[in-house]
């Protein structure tokens, strides 16, 4: 069956970045400053408790952030937590900006994008939802795609799970009312990404400088490049597009 819907992963696969090197400066960064600024602690335990609380299989129904700040505003008082939420806004605002050189363009990247919108498919960035909607727009401006490209975006405002939790990929399925298999999933990572077999999705697997091959949790119907996919969807030579 052919594919009208694109749920596309962003790190790695629109935009050159390595997480594995990434996420330490950036945790480092976030931890030095806020921690400085408000002079918490315990702020970098405290922050590392609530991202594993955050990225964990949850029984409650809350979403992401709510799990996230229940958990690293436990025993502070107002005045703590609203200078804790100050900090963390200028630090995306003045410091998370600056993380751009540790990433790169991805060839095909908008090539991709720009043929996928061109045939009308409906496209879903399908990011881990650990970041505000708003870090994620950065992030995709530095890839340079605009949100705007994409009829959806995970975040952590609005998503209950986590990659490589199947219950990700049918909260997808079930807030954009999509069959799963009229959705195809692509993304570098075989684990994270691959995981949407598992809700019955189909995947494409990016592959590269910066695919991840660890712990496979679905076949692949297709791989390639980012490159080499822009141009099959160009070409109408993709077999999983009509």
């Amino acid at each position: 069956m052919t594919k009208s819907h694109l749920l596309v992963d962003l790190d790695g696969t629109l935009l050159g970045l390595d997480i594995d090197r990434f996420l330490p400066v950036y945790l480092q960064q976030l931890a030095t400053f806020v921690g400085e600024a408000v002079r918490l602690p315990d702020f970098s335990t405290r922050l590392m408790t609530a991202v594993a609380t955050m990225v964990s299989s949850r029984g409650d129904r809350t979403t992401n952030e709510e799990a996230f700040y229940a958990t690293f505003r436990a025993g502070l008082t107002s005045e703590t937590s609203d200078a804790c939420d100050r900090a963390f806004m200028t630090f995306y605002r003045d410091i998370f900006p600056t993380l751009r050189q540790h990433t790169r363009p991805v060839p095909g990247a908008r090539s991709f994008v720009a043929a996928a919108r061109r045939l009308g498919l409906h496209l879903i960035l399908a990011t881990s939802p650990v970041f505000p909607r708003f870090v994620i727009e950065e992030r995709l401006g530095w890839a340079k795609i605009a949100p705007s490209d994409f009829d959806g975006i995970t975040s952590f405002e609005t998503c209950r799970h986590n990659k490589p939790d199947p219950l990700f990929y049918e909260e997808i399925l079930r807030h954009f009312e999509i069959a799963p298999e009229a959705a195809l999933m692509i993304g570098n990572d075989l684990r994270d990404d691959g995981a949407a077999t598992q809700a019955g999705i189909d995947f494409a697997f990016v592959d590269g400088h910066y695919a991840r091959r660890k712990n496979r949790a679905g076949n692949p119907v297709w791989s390639g490049s980012m490159l080499a996919l822009a141009r099959a969807i160009e070409g109408g030579d993709a077999p999983f597009v009509g």
